[in-house]
């Protein structure tokens, strides 16, 4: 497989690093936060191969990284955009100090969010009527739906909840 091919390289290197994505978007959303198409595993098996793995999120969200403990480093480069290579780069390469800070929380889990659930999930898809009446984007029929947290979003409803992120905001 591409995993095994990878992690035999990766074996051999003095350092491994693996790019990985997740596409989001404005007017969608991700039922989980998953890697998917396999990530985890090419993650999993470069990393059993050498110690020294360095994992680059190009995602819009947090994601569940299942192999953080087995790598030595995580980068956050978020969509960098059309000169993101050349940043990324100079970050690998330690000619600039990655000093971001998350600008969100990073949930340990689903099971730590307000919803794990995606609402709407579970909601028939928009047939023809819908998409003309709501717009050709529609991709469900109309549902209603409460907000548990109501203004306590993102850190404050850890602090409320008195649960420990994975990262909290600006780490």
């Amino acid at each position: 497989t591409d995993a095994v091919a990878a992690a035999t390289r990766a074996g051999a290197a003095d350092v491994a690093i693996v790019f990985v994505e997740k596409y989001f978007a404005e007017g969608s959303d991700s039922a989980d936060m998953a890697l998917g198409d396999g990530q985890d595993a090419l993650i999993e098996a470069v990393a059993g191969a050498n110690p020294r793995t360095v994992v680059v999120l190009q995602t819009g969200n947090p994601v569940a990284m299942p192999w953080r403990d087995h790598v030595a480093a995580v980068v956050c480069a978020w969509y960098a955009g059309q000169r993101g290579a050349d940043a990324i780069a100079r970050v690998l390469s330690g000619a600039v100090n990655p000093s971001g800070h998350l600008p969100v929380t990073w949930p340990a889990s689903l099971d730590q969010l307000p919803l794990p659930k995606l609402p709407g999930s579970d909601v028939p898809e928009a047939d023809e009527a819908t998409k003309a009446a709501f717009s050709f984007q529609a991709d469900r029929v109309p549902f209603s739906m409460t907000y548990p947290e109501g203004s306590d979003v993102g850190y404050r409803w850890f602090d409320r909840n008195r649960q420990v992120p994975l990262y909290a905001f600006g780490f």
